[in-house]
């Protein structure tokens, strides 16, 4: 696991981490503080998809098998809890293909330090978009 955000912007590209993001295929860039209430869905969410698999999967094959759903929700609830970040940098991205313009998350931390790394980065995104 990445100790933290390593951002690096050029004239052409936006390298986050490992990722690159060409600069004139960026639109609009935020930063977002999740709430509670995004971090319940996202556990829901990952609770239903794990749930469901093993409802659809493993459901009559082996004994107690009734109760693996409700295993597989809170495990998969557990895992979107114990994974969930704080702040989140975005960009909105203009693809070339078919996709069109959409919102992607490109960064996830839970340390203030990132955030206030995550403004800066937008502040320099906005100025460069404007100019």
């Amino acid at each position: 696991m990445r100790k933290s955000v390593v951002i690096k912007q050029t004239s052409t590209r936006l390298c986050v981490n490992d990722d690159c993001y060409t600069m004139h295929n960026i639109v609009d860039a935020s930063v977002e503080e999740l709430t509670w209430k995004d971090h319940l869905l996202r556990m829901l969410g990952l609770g239903i998809l794990s749930a469901s698999f093993l409802f659809f999967m493993l459901v009559g094959e082996l004994p107690y098998a009734e109760y693996l759903p409700a295993v597989g929700f809170a495990a998969g609830a557990l895992l979107a809890l114990l994974t969930s970040e704080k702040y989140v940098l975005r960009i909105e991205y203009n693809h070339q293909d078919d996709t069109g313009v959409q919102w992607l998350t490109i960064a996830k931390s839970g340390k203030k330090t990132d955030k206030m790394l995550f403004d800066e980065c937008v502040k320099k995104l906005n100025y460069r978009l404007l100019h």
